[in-house]
């Protein structure tokens, strides 16, 4: 664990104090947690995307059963 010099106004340190009293934890934890949860809350947190699934029917341009109209058209960007 770092050590470090910090100087915290007057009623800071005695509502910290009081917090740790309260706890039962040591002042060194208590400030840590504060310290952590302040930190947390400052981050920014990532946010999926939305997504929006949307649909329409389409209607056939050619019917998939006829192996002749499929070439034609895949043929037709072709050229």
């Amino acid at each position: 664990m770092a050590r470090t010099t910090v100087d915290i106004e007057t009623p800071i340190l005695k509502e910290i104090k009081s917090l740790q009293k309260k706890e039962g934890r040591s002042l060194s934890k208590t400030v840590s947690q504060l310290l952590m949860e302040a930190l947390a809350q400052r981050r920014t947190p990532v946010k999926s995307p939305r997504f929006k699934w949307s649909s329409r029917p389409m209607g056939a341009l050619v019917d998939i059963s006829d192996k002749d109209a499929i070439y034609k058209i895949l043929d037709k960007g072709r050229r």
